[in-house]
């Protein structure tokens, strides 16, 4: 029978999560986990198993609440502004007050990949879980007319996850809000439709 845990683990995945993105997942030690946390490390590994499980625990909490969110979005009817939605959703994320800079997923996939085999395994899984997303959404798109039957969903798709993981990169070297809304509103020129649209106004517009 399995030992209860005398913590409250939300709350310590909590503190955790806040600890790997400030400092990065190779700067943090076993000891900065039991002192951000409150908790010793018998029970931290009892829990978690080691650094690595604790971090992989982190990494799925933070998915689940703040990196998979935005891509909920692409349920909207007109997907071209679902994923206008999409980027709004992640540009506010990254400034919200009190959050580091960046993004988790991103930020350990510039330093932590390569350290970790389950480490880079997972924020692979992740950003193919992502694009995904993303070209299912495409596609619907076609299907349902939206956009031509001849763009290229996959490429599409990873351009479109490109620029949502390049939003995170910016932000944490810059930290500048006017950089993402400009990468943003490039991004969302490319979407097929919004030339479609353009076309059929001009060609109403001669009527």
């Amino acid at each position: 029978m399995g030992r209860t845990r005398e913590f409250d683990e939300d709350a310590v995945l909590e503190q955790a999560t806040r600890l790997f993105w400030h400092r990065g997942y190779d700067a943090v030690s076993i000891q900065d986990l039991e002192s951000a946390t409150g908790v010793g490390r018998g029970s931290l590994y009892h829990a978690f198993g080691d650094k690595e499980g604790v971090f992989l625990a982190v990494l799925d909490r933070y998915l689940a609440t703040q990196g998979t969110p935005p891509f909920d979005h692409l349920d909207h009817p007109d997907v071209g502004e679902g994923i206008r939605r999409m980027f709004a959703a992640i540009t506010a994320r990254l400034r919200t007050p009190g959050n580091p800079r960046g993004c988790l997923l991103t930020n350990t996939s510039l330093v932590a990949v390569g350290t970790s085999g389950r480490i880079e395994t997972r924020i692979a899984e992740s950003m193919s879980a992502m694009e995904a997303l993303l070209k299912a959404a495409i596609v619907r798109a076609q299907r349902e007319r939206q956009i031509p039957a001849s763009v290229d969903a996959t490429a599409l798709a990873r351009f479109y996850c490109a620029v949502a993981q390049s939003l995170a990169v910016e932000h944490r070297i810059h930290g500048d809000d006017a950089r993402l809304e400009d990468i943003v509103a490039t991004a969302i020129q490319t979407w097929p439709g919004r030339r479609r649209g353009r076309a059929l106004n001009r060609r109403r517009s001669r009527r």
